[in-house]
């Protein structure tokens, strides 16, 4: 079934799917679509589900709520067009959410789904139980919270706030200060610009580059692991440092670097 409103321009985007696919694409200028079908099998069921899902769009928001308690077991897929710079929330049970769009900012909370996002010009905040989070660049904070999940990064220029019970953290490059803490999981921030990293881990592997002509202050720990630093030493950088980078971890080897360009 499918659904098109015209916008004046950026709309707010409130998505409620159960289980299957949320899929958000560019819109073709101001025209807002929403599209439902079924995922796979149940069609008879999927279509009833459809059928009483609510689809509105008033005073520049988009509201799309399927039913969670109505038809168990029954995916459906969800694909929205919006204007570029809306902002999109995203919730769900076991939905994976995937963001082509160059958007504003991303909510999601969802319980096992993965989430994927292109270009997100202002902030991404994820909470989830067991799902992957991959984001291309994120102009504003990142906000992630899982009791297990691997979050991949290529570029963020806010501040980054990642809290995971067990999972790998991989950050390509980081403009501002920089949260992990994990209990299991291997944590790589492979160029750090400016500000503070605080890393604490139970048990994993931490690596941190820091950006060519970046003063660093380091204050690491590793009760079992192995530490080491290849950054040039002097006093003046001590003095003059950009970053800041406090470490913990109980088990795990810890190596700071000079970042590759």
């Amino acid at each position: 079934m499918q659904w098109s409103f015209v916008a004046a321009g950026p709309v707010k985007a409130d998505l409620e799917v159960p289980a299957g696919t949320i899929e958000v694409r560019p819109a073709s200028g101001n025209i807002v679509e929403v599209g439902l079908e079924p995922l796979h099998g149940g069609y008879g069921r999927a279509e009833r589900l459809i059928e009483e899902s609510e689809v509105s769009f008033a005073n520049d928001s988009l509201r799309v709520h399927v039913p969670a308690a109505t038809f168990r077991n029954v995916a459906l897929h969800c694909n929205v067009a919006v204007p570029a710079g809306s902002a999109v929330k995203a919730t769900s049970a076991s939905a994976d959410v995937q963001c082509l769009a160059a958007v504003a900012s991303v909510t999601v909370k969802t319980a096992s789904g993965d989430v994927s996002c292109d270009v997100v010009e202002g902030d991404v905040s994820v909470t989830t139980a067991s799902g992957d989070v991959a984001c291309n660049r994120v102009a504003g904070v990142l906000r992630v919270k899982g009791a297990s999940a691997d979050v991949s990064v290529r570029e963020v220029v806010g501040e980054v706030d990642i809290a995971l019970a067990s999972g790998d953290v991989e950050i390509g490059d980081a403009g501002s200060s920089v949260k992990l803490n994990t209990a299991s999981g291997d944590l790589r921030l492979r160029r750090i610009h400016d500000g503070k990293v605080n890393v604490k881990s139970a048990s994993g592997d931490v690596l941190i580059g820091v950006a060519p002509g970046v003063g660093a202050h380091l204050d690491v720990t590793s009760m079992t692991g192995e530490v080491t630093c290849t950054l040039p030493f002097s006093e003046e950088s001590l003095a003059s440092a950009d970053v800041g980078i406090r470490c913990v971890t109980m088990s795990g080897d810890v190596k700071i670097e000079a970042a590759v360009l």
